[in-house]
C-alpha cells in the first residue's frame, strides 16, 4: 500500500471516529449526570463528571470505529470513494439482463420485496435487528449502477454491510461479460 492511500485511510478513519464519538457524547453525558453521586460498589475512583462522559463516549466511539474500519478492510476491494461509507454505489458493465438479475435476487433468501421494470430493480435486503437495507439496481446501455443504503438516510454505521451487498451483486453481474 502506498503512503498516500495509508494517510487517506487514517484521515477517513479519524473523521469517522469523531462522528461516532459525537453520537455517543450526549448519551454518555446524560447517563453520567443523571447519577446524583459517585459510582457505587467499590468504584469510588470514578466520579460523575464531564471527563468521565468524554472518556466513555470516546471509548465506545473508538471501539465501534475500529470494528467498522476492520470490517471494510476485511471486505477488500472497496473503491477509495466508497471507503467507510454506508451508502454504496458501484458501476458494472455486463450483458446481464434485468430479468436474469431479478431471478437471481429471487433465489436468495436475503432479498425481499423485489420490484422491477425494464431498466430498474428495487429490493430490500434483510438485516438482523434493523430495518432492511434499500437496494437499487439500474441499467443504462449495458452499464449497471448498483446502490445499497441503510433504511434511514442519516445512519452511517453499517460495518461494511452495504458494500458487501453491492460487491455480491456486482460479482454476479460480472460473471456474464
Amino acid at each position: 500500500m502506498n503512503i498516500q492511500k495509508l494517510f487517506f485511510k487514517i484521515l477517513v478513519s479519524l473523521t469517522y471516529l469523531v462522528r461516532v464519538w459525537g453520537l455517543f457524547l450526549p448519551i454518555s453525558i446524560a447517563i453520567i449526570f443523571m447519577k446524583e453521586e459517585g459510582w457505587r460498589y467499590g468504584f469510588t475512583f470514578i466520579q460523575s463528571n464531564f471527563n468521565v462522559a468524554l472518556f466513555i463516549s470516546f471509548a465506545f466511539g473508538f471501539l465501534i470505529s475500529l470494528y467498522h474500519t476492520l470490517s471494510f478492510e476485511e471486505a477488500e476491494g472497496a473503491p477509495d470513494q466508497n471507503y467507510l461509507k454506508s451508502h454504496q454505489e458501484v458501476h458494472v458493465k455486463s450483458d446481464y439482463t434485468i430479468d436474469e438479475l431479478e431471478n437471481w435476487l429471487d433465489n436468495h433468501k436475503k432479498f425481499k420485496n423485489i420490484e422491477s421494470n425494464e431498466t430498474q430493480i428495487l429490493a430490500l435486503k434483510k438485516v438482523h435487528f434493523l430495518k432492511a437495507d434499500k437496494v437499487e439496481i439500474s441499467m443504462k446501455s449495458g452499464i449497471f449502477t448498483i446502490k445499497s443504503s441503510p433504511h434511514f438516510r442519516w445512519w452511517f454505521i453499517d460495518f461494511a454491510r452495504n458494500y458487501k451487498t453491492v460487491k455480491s451483486i456486482a460479482t454476479e453481474i460480472k460473471k456474464k461479460v
